[in-house]
């Protein structure tokens, strides 16, 4: 079983976010999440703390916001409830602005030895558009920091931004490779009724067309094969050993339990081995204050306020196998697909040991392929 711990403080929102993040917190509020996290890290512990913890992921929102002694002391209190593997992999996302050696050091000391570093562009323009608190020099800088304490260092990057050209994207691609294991290359989304959506909308900011930002992680995905990181999702790359064990817990159906506000679990067992009948999904209220109340109220686990909560049927257990082992390189079990893929679309799959993927034209166009596919 996986654990992922959300903290949603963020000292401002960016203006492609629609994370749930919550800028510029008072104190109170902060203390107060905390100790609700804590309680429930507690809750959760009575009710699957047998269960062997393979990856611990910390996201946000902005974790290294956060004074390093509470990450510490989360990790403490996680360990008293848990049984977390000594080779777990254990991440932590940061953003550069809030990086700082004291905090490295201390993310060391408590167990942390994956780091994912917020980069998202190092064009200056791009990041002041996009309402990134760091400049391109801070980001460079912050990451080899981060070298200097951690083997496996994660950097963000979004592509299709609005100064977004080729040699834009080639640049950071190339100046990143040599300070990084792992890279995440996405292309921009635009969420509905964020700043930069609405900007875009009122043509106050031009982007580039789906075609060219096609072509921009083409370039991406070109400069990292070369260079040896492997794509072994549709947007991760990765050096040899370097993949995000988490990650590809969340594609190949791995139990995962979210801690925190508007966390997401997927549970298939009663206690972290005995099986359920069917799996669940099931998500925390997003907003802040109503997670706290529920937590405080919650005498167990099982009794915590969901926002949603649904058991998965067949076709929902075939949708999702299919939907997320495509998204991986070594894909979906050959069986699982037999009879499914219309002859017109082979060309976009391969097969190989048993199990089917898709080519890299096909993860180009991988919704639409699915659209044809998953039983709707």
């Amino acid at each position: 079983m996986e654990i992922y711990i959300h903290l949603p403080f963020c000292k401002s929102k960016c203006a492609y976010c629609d994370f749930n993040s919550l800028p510029d917190c008072d104190e109170g509020t902060v203390f107060s999440y905390l100790s609700a996290l804590n309680r429930e890290i507690r809750l959760a512990g009575e009710a699957y703390g047998k269960a062997e913890i393979p990856t611990v992921y910390i996201g946000g929102g902005t974790p290294s916001l956060l004074d390093s002694g509470r990450i510490k002391s989360i990790m403490r209190v996680l360990r008293e409830h848990f049984y977390v593997d000594e080779n777990a992999e254990i991440s932590i996302e940061c953003n550069p602005e809030s990086i700082t050696e004291e905090k490295l050091a201390d993310y060391k000391e408590a167990g942390i030895n994956r780091i994912s570093i917020g980069a998202q562009s190092l064009d200056d323009r791009n990041l002041k558009s996009i309402g990134r608190l760091h400049d391109s020099k801070t980001a460079i800088s912050k990451i080899r920091l981060a070298g200097q304490y951690f083997d496996s260092v994660s950097c963000d990057v979004i592509v299709g931004l609005p100064y977004d050209d080729e040699g834009t994207v080639k640049e950071e691609i190339e100046t990143l490779i040599p300070l990084v294991t792992h890279m995440s290359v996405y292309a921009l989304t635009l969420e509905e009724g964020t700043p930069l959506a609405l900007r875009a909308q009122e043509g106050k900011v031009l982007l580039p067309s789906d075609d060219e930002t096609e072509d921009y992680l083409e370039i991406a995905q070109d400069i990292l094969e070369k260079r040896g990181f492997f794509r072994y999702e549709v947007s991760n790359f990765a050096e040899e050993g370097k993949e995000c064990r988490h990650n590809l817990g969340y594609w190949t159906d791995e139990e995962y339990l979210g801690l925190g506000a508007g966390a997401h679990s997927y549970i298939k067992t009663s206690d972290g081995k005995k099986a359920l009948a069917a799996p669940i999904r099931f998500a925390h209220p997003k907003d802040i204050h109503a997670y706290i109340a529920g937590v405080n109220c919650a005498e167990a686990f099982d009794i915590i306020p969901r926002a949603e909560m649904r058991v998965l049927d067949e076709k929902d257990i075939f949708n999702e196998s299919v939907m997320l082992g495509l998204r991986t390189a070594k894909g979906v079990k050959s069986d699982i697909l037999n009879g499914c893929i219309p002859n017109e679309l082979k060309g976009f799959f391969k097969e190989e040991g048993g199990y089917t993927s898709l080519t890299r034209s096909g993860a180009a166009v991988m919704n639409s392929l699915l659209v044809r596919i998953l039983r709707l």
